[in-house]
């Protein structure tokens, strides 16, 4: 049963200038320990922070609570991905009671770019 969807589309324009105003900084807020490794060493490192925006926002969608309220943060999710290159969510500790009071035992993302768009899906079952 589906028990939430979300969805996010990001001009990766809006990204960039504050990518290039305040740089490590706001990757940092955006993006988890692990993440960061990933991304200091990305060949297109404004797609790599607007894709992971997206995939965290539609995730805030689907639990209702939005980021930066109710204890999401950003930084407190990482997104994997499994030997098939299917993106997935790793949720810290602080996250799970979110998950599970709205009795969401799996999670389903996926995302998609282009030069000038990141975009993510995520539905919660």
């Amino acid at each position: 049963m589906i028990k939430g969807i979300g969805i996010d589309l990001i001009e990766n324009k809006r990204i960039k200038i504050l990518y290039k105003k305040y740089g490590l900084s706001f990757a940092k807020k955006i993006l988890s320990v692990d993440e960061l490794r990933e991304f200091l060493v990305s060949k297109e490192p404004v797609n790599y922070l607007s894709k992971h925006f997206a995939s965290k926002e539609a995730l805030s969608k689907v639990l209702g609570t939005g980021l930066y309220r109710h204890g999401v943060f950003p930084s407190n999710i990482t997104i994997t991905h499994d030997s098939m290159g299917k993106p997935e969510f790793v949720i810290d500790a602080s996250l799970e009671s979110i998950i599970s009071n709205k009795s969401i035992t799996s999670l389903f993302l996926s995302i998609s770019d282009t030069t000038n768009y990141s975009t993510a899906i995520v539905i919660g079952g």
